[in-house]
């Protein structure tokens, strides 16, 4: 099981100020972070900030859903005097939705701390399509495209894996997977869109 961190995070009206807390390491101090430098992050993808001597890169990135994931690389920082510090290097990932929905909660609340664990990053083969055909088909239905983005993310975190290519299938919007992992083939199978007679309904399976 990997550890998590838990971000405690309180907000005013136009700041947000941050702690983190986890088994090994309990952040000196707080991080205050503001509306318009998030607003920043949003338009350009990531924003470096600092706060007394500690700093953070905020940046955002998609899963395979198209969900956003907010990634912050702090780097902690403490004067030990003498003109010298001494510090650590952390990095959290938080659901976006759930951070601002926990930001809006703690302003309506006057302040109140809210608690939010980090995501559990699992590692991740690279995906790589060798599928032209299926590929695009899927392409042109944002019903499919998201159907397939979730399953990829859900079900391809194999640890050991250094890639899953991905080829068209004989079977309409479905594919043949193959695994490489450092000793050469792994498990290979078919992602199988079943029930394509009602694409809301539709789904795709997973066949090894």
């Amino acid at each position: 099981m990997s550890k998590r961190t838990m971000i405690k995070l309180s907000a005013s009206e136009d700041y947000i100020y941050l702690r983190t807390l986890s088994e090994e390491y309990r952040s000196p101090q707080g991080f205050t972070i503001t509306d318009k430098e998030l607003a920043e992050m949003e338009e350009k993808g990531y924003k470096v900030i600092s706060d007394i001597h500690s700093f953070a890169k905020l940046s955002l990135r998609k899963t395979m859903d198209g969900t956003d994931v907010l990634v912050i690389n702090f780097t902690w920082l403490s004067d030990t005097g003498g003109g010298m510090v001494s510090g650590r290097e952390e990095t959290v990932l938080l659901s976006y939705k759930k951070f601002q929905e926990y930001v809006g909660e703690s302003r309506k609340n006057h302040g109140e701390q809210k608690k939010l664990l980090s995501l559990d990053e699992k590692p991740r083969p690279k995906i790589a399509f060798q599928s032209s055909r299926n590929l695009k088909a899927v392409a042109e239905k944002k019903l499919l495209r998201k159907k397939l983005g979730k399953v990829l993310w859900q079900h391809f975190a194999w640890k050991g894996s250094k890639q899953i290519t991905v080829y068209d299938d004989f079977e309409p919007y479905s594919f043949f997977f193959q695994e490489q992992t450092p000793y050469g083939t792994g498990i290979c199978g078919g992602l199988i869109l079943h029930g394509r007679e009602n694409m809301a309904k539709a789904y795709y399976g997973v066949h090894t």
